[in-house]
């Protein structure tokens, strides 16, 4: 079967704070149940549109994905698997997968229907419906959970998401900027997939790509080969950042000087040697947040001065 990336591949255990991360409230567990339930739809297979290969699909991909023949200790169809699961199962990342897979056949396949659909398949609530509703539900909760777009974030994620990753991502999306766009993108793809040293690499060659890009879109002359220092002091003579009289401006300089260039240094972008280099899932954490917050400065700072 093919590698499903799932929420238990992507998260591991971190501390608590003021969300409930690892315990299900057992009101929440009947009130996605009945979502679930009425987003898919009937599972009478002599009905058009029946949801039994979508409940099939993600008692299979997520019971494959933990080492498991059955969701369920008895399962008699897979409707039952997957419903048995969202109310019993113990397990917190067998649970949140399971509900993350059901989520995404709801928006993927229910999402496409239209009102006559629903009507045949028994849909009572359309697919955008579950997914907020399934969202204020974790809410109210204090379950320190989102859905969104396929996936199940922690709560914790996700102010740096929305503050560093996306604006960076949307700053990215200028043409201009495509081989920095690409490399930032393989980075986050080196991190599900736990390739976490190659993940670090990828997230300076970003931060380096964009000052490329920079220099030549203003051309800025810069030597072959040039490191992210090297590039620093272009931008800096060309004086693309604003002069502050307390200094403070030399000091953010000196942490873009000294950041994500060494620790990928140290981390095997320019040969790693005769021992392999292990990579820790948090540096890869911080050595994407901080090439994002970077990349918003240095694009930010280009925009602005081209006005």
């Amino acid at each position: 079967m093919p590698i499903i990336d799932m929420f238990s591949s992507r998260n591991a255990q971190q501390p608590d704070d003021v969300w409930a991360y690892d315990s299900i409230p057992d009101k929440l567990r009947v009130q996605v149940y009945n979502i679930v339930v009425g987003a898919l739809g009937t599972t009478n297979e002599y009905a058009s549109n029946n949801a039994n290969e979508l409940y099939r699909f993600v008692s299979e991909s997520v019971a494959h994905e933990h080492g498991r023949h059955n969701l369920t200790a008895h399962p008699r169809k897979a409707p039952a698997d997957v419903l048995g699961c969202i109310s019993g199962e113990r397990n917190i990342l067998v649970w949140l997968d399971c509900v993350e897979l059901c989520f995404w056949c709801i928006e993927q396949y229910r999402g496409k229907c239209d009102e006559h659909d629903r009507h045949m398949a028994r849909i009572t609530i359309p697919a955008a419906e579950a997914v907020a509703e399934v969202n204020e539900r974790f809410r109210r909760a204090g379950f320190g959970y989102r859905y969104e777009s396929g996936k199940i974030y922690r709560i914790d994620n996700e102010l740096a998401h929305q503050q560093i990753t996306r604006p960076a991502l949307q700053l990215l999306a200028d043409p201009r900027f495509k081989g920095a766009d690409e490399e930032f993108r393989a980075a986050h793809d080196h991190y599900k997939a736990g390739e976490y040293k190659d993940c670090a690499v990828d997230a300076l060659n970003a931060l380096e790509s964009t000052m490329k890009t920079i220099c030549d879109l203003r051309e800025w002359q810069y030597q072959p080969g040039a490191r992210s220092s090297d590039l620093l002091k272009v931008l800096r003579r060309e004086e693309l950042f604003p002069e502050f009289a307390d200094q403070s401006f030399d000091q953010l300089v000196a942490t873009l000087k000294s950041g994500l260039p060494s620790l990928r240094n140290e981390t095997g972008g320019h040969g790693q040697g005769a021992t392999p280099i292990v990579v820790p899932e948090y540096v890869a954490t911080y050595a994407l947040n901080l090439a994002a917050s970077k990349i918003r400065l240095l694009i930010d700072a280009f925009k602005a001065s081209s006005n």
